[in-house]
């Protein structure tokens, strides 16, 4: 009994970056990276709910990695279509948010 579903059969659930890059279609890693993105925003939101919550799940550790992951969604989202996944942000979104 599997405990864990695997997004993907091709790599194991801890592949490096350079696997996923080297086995994977652009469409399989955006599957991928929206599912880590899914963690951190979970961990951000945990970050908040209360001052232990805070120091197991820093804010700025989640915040960078979402951005982390958002310019990379962006750069594999630019190949296969014209309009980039930011694009649509207001100029100076990150500095206000």
């Amino acid at each position: 009994m599997d405990l864990i579903k695997p997004l993907n059969n091709k790599v194991s659930m801890f592949a490096s970056n350079d696997d996923l890059y080297d086995k994977l279609t652009d469409k399989e890693i955006i599957t991928i990276k929206l599912a880590k993105l899914d963690e951190f925003v979970d961990d951000l939101y945990r970050s908040t709910t209360s001052e232990y919550n805070g120091q197991l799940f820093p804010s700025d550790d989640s915040f960078f990695k979402i951005k982390e992951i958002l310019v990379e969604l962006n750069t594999l989202n630019s190949s296969s279509k014209p309009e980039p996944l930011l694009a649509s942000l207001p100029k100076g979104y990150w500095k206000q948010n």
